[in-house]
């Protein structure tokens, strides 16, 4: 007998979802997250164009998952073992679980650079989570890493707090979604600087400026800013996952539109499978099917 039908490892919109939609179908399920339920919600300004907030969003997932039955419980996965008719979801505390199913939604965690006073300075203007510490730079200076979507995005939330904003890549052009290019490009607060490499980050006890080289000339420029926002992609929470299932060259689970992996009765869902967005849309899509393969897989 197993302990569980369905062990969901990760918390964040995709396991969510899928924990929701298998708690109230009956099966029992047990959702295991390391952290706060919600995963990388907490770092998303609006879900969609007037719609809510990460953190709203989160909060609303965590009420319904109050009140479907999901069991929850803190802890953070280290291992999976497959065996012909069970899966073992190993742990860091010594616990372990047995399931029928096991669905793998462990998310991803934000890229860093590397760079000299990245690491020093976090929590003291190198801003890991804008919604959550924005207001500390209203009227302030902040550069802003990266180009994409998540990029623009946390630029545009703290261009509007009001914060002084440039953003910072080393790219020639931005790669965001094109409305987000075409806000970004006109807001009076947000400057762009392409072809900039950060070089790294000032400041004995708080973040004072950022260092950068113009790539075309090469001459080494110096920033004055109260914060820094790096956002250069993700990593995929797969450690865990090595020699378990197949993963792609980015560290990514391997797994088809069903979410099935390559180990039998381990699925994979939201940004941790290969191919899929970083979008909560995508997250919760994907948790969706998850939910639905798994309760195939338990019916066979």
């Amino acid at each position: 007998m197993f302990d569980y039908d369905v062990i969901i490892v990760g918390g964040g919109p995709a396991g969510l979802t899928a924990g929701l939609h298998l708690s109230r179908a009956g099966h029992r399920t047990l959702l295991l997250e390391r952290e706060l339920l919600g995963g990388n919600l907490k770092n998303v300004h609006r879900v969609d164009e007037g719609g809510p907030s990460g953190a709203q969003l989160a909060s609303e997932l965590a009420e319904a998952v109050a009140q479907s039955g999901l069991r929850v419980e803190e802890a953070e996965a280290t291992g999976i073992e497959v065996f012909s008719s069970t899966r073992w979801v190993a742990c860091r505390d010594g616990r372990g679980y047995s399931a029928a199913v096991v669905v793998v939604a462990a998310g991803s965690r934000c890229r860093r650079l590397g760079v000299p006073g990245e690491e020093l300075l976090l929590g003291r203007g190198v801003i890991d989570c804008t919604p959550c510490d924005g207001g500390f730079f209203v009227d302030r200076a902040v550069a802003v890493c990266g180009s994409d979507d998540q990029a623009l995005a946390d630029a545009l939330y703290l261009a509007d707090l009001p914060a002084r904003v440039t953003v910072l890549t080393r790219s020639a052009g931005l790669r965001a979604d094109a409305a987000l290019l075409r806000r970004a490009l006109a807001h009076p607060r947000v400057e762009t600087r392409t072809g900039a490499r950060l070089d790294a980050i000032l400041g004995a006890d708080r973040v004072e400026g950022v260092a950068f080289t113009d790539i075309a000339t090469g001459r080494a420029e110096t920033l004055d800013v109260d914060g820094v926002v790096i956002r250069v992609g993700t990593l995929p929470n797969t450690a865990f996952l090595q020699g378990v299932v197949d993963l792609d060259p980015d560290g990514r689970v391997v797994a088809d539109a069903g979410t099935e992996t390559s180990a039998p009765h381990v699925l994979a869902a939201g940004d941790i499978r290969g191919g899929s967005r970083p979008l909560v849309a995508a997250a919760v899509s994907d948790g969706t099917a998850a939910a639905r393969r798994a309760e195939q897989l338990l019916s066979t």
